[in-house]
């Protein structure tokens, strides 16, 4: 059911530190508004239909989308407190904004792992098309924070579904099933601790030069447990110069943010995404390659007054969906390169690029490789 075992979802940032509804540093800062009240996910309707009575002190709930599950378990038990996780920064932001609208009272967190804070109850709606590995690791990490006697409750929106039912077996010793035509809910209560915890993180090397970069990844974050074709044509073709300052935008694993920062010796390295465990990696990685010029920067907006004259920036847009990303990469890239600065881009869609007309940025070359294509802009501002 889960196709899926390397993600590329949200990979642009904002804090490493825990961020709460309200206080979410949002870089400047505005949300993106919501326009209209989204219905939830249907993986997360199912949930919801589910909930008849709840009585907990703390619940957590891990959400695809708006996190309305949770609001639907505040509204059950007025009394208690309801998180709602999420690792990805923009959308943290959007669930923020959410609630707010809703006017339910709820905390938002944007952190790499679920809060450590004990809790009675979990809620975990997931999605068909989910990614696999992280699931598992998100389900192992809420058993692990469910106290003694706690419900967990589970659902996906697949009606022929038995991969997440086989996940909940594997932690709780009885699992309660509830089929409608739409999927399955699942519910199971913790009677023990697990008597064995599965480690989901990865440890990479690759060759830079003369040098060999060790890398730490995590499921959710890009390209796990190997170096990404893009990420290694950027380090080859990125042209670092020493002393110059860099700015990695979708950072992952932070790869290019510390083969660019080695290269330099001297300049800052800014390595940025929306992932809050990208960015936990990208500062863990940075620490085993010695690298203390990187600078580890969760946002998703592109406000970041501290990363500002950059010599350089380094693109790689994810490939799914629309074009959107690549244009807020661009666009924020080209306010915080210098006056002569370059931004090279690797993408397998230069067409896409050339019908744009960026501001203050022109073409300054292209190369094809192992089917990219890297392109050069020069910043010039007029």
């Amino acid at each position: 059911m889960h196709s899926s075992e390397s993600s590329t979802a949200g990979r642009l940032s904002t804090a490493l530190a825990i961020l709460r509804c309200t206080s979410i540093p949002r870089s400047g800062s505005r949300i993106i508004p919501l326009r209209e009240p989204l219905p939830p996910l249907p993986s997360e309707q199912l949930l919801i239909e589910a909930i008849d009575a709840i009585e907990f002190s703390r619940c957590l709930v891990v959400s695809p989308g708006r996190g309305q599950v949770g609001w639907h378990a505040k509204q059950k038990w007025p009394g208690g407190d309801v998180t709602l996780w999420y690792i990805d920064s923009f959308r943290a932001a959007q669930a923020t904004e959410a609630a707010a609208n809703a006017g339910i009272e709820v905390d938002v967190v944007c952190s790499p792992d679920l809060p450590e804070s004990p809790v009675q109850r979990a809620l975990i709606p997931v999605l068909q098309r989910g990614e696999a590995e992280m699931t598992r690791d998100i389900l192992q990490q809420a058993h692990e924070r469910l106290e003694i006697d706690g419900v967990m409750i589970a659902s996906v929106n697949n009606g022929k579904d038995r991969w997440l039912r086989e996940q909940m077996q594997t932690l709780f010793e009885k699992v309660h099933c509830r089929q409608s035509p739409q999927g399955w809910v699942y519910s199971g209560r913790k009677l023990t601790a697990l008597k064995k915890v599965r480690q989901f993180e990865a440890e990479f090397v690759f060759r830079d030069e003369d040098r060999l970069i060790r890398i730490v990844t995590r499921p959710s974050v890009f390209s796990h447990r190997s170096l990404d074709v893009a990420a290694r044509l950027l380090v080859t073709h990125s042209n670092v110069q020493a002393g110059d300052r860099v700015a990695d935008f979708g950072c992952g694993s932070g790869a290019v943010a510390i083969a660019s920062a080695l290269r330099s010796a001297t300049g800052d390295v800014y390595a940025i995404d929306s992932n809050a465990r990208s960015v936990d990696c990208a500062r863990r990685s940075a620490k085993l390659n010695g690298a203390d010029n990187v600078h580890c920067i969760v946002n998703h907006d592109g406000v970041l007054p501290g990363v500002v004259d950059c010599d350089l920036a380094l693109l790689n847009p994810p490939y799914y969906g629309d074009f959107t990303i690549a244009i807020h990469f661009m666009k924020t890239a080209s306010t915080l390169v210098r006056e002569g600065g370059r931004v090279v881009v690797v993408t397998k869609d230069r067409d896409a690029y050339h019908e744009h007309r960026w501001s203050n940025l022109w073409l300054e070359s292209e190369t094809s490789a192992s089917g990219y294509q890297l392109l050069t802009y020069r910043k010039r501002d007029y």
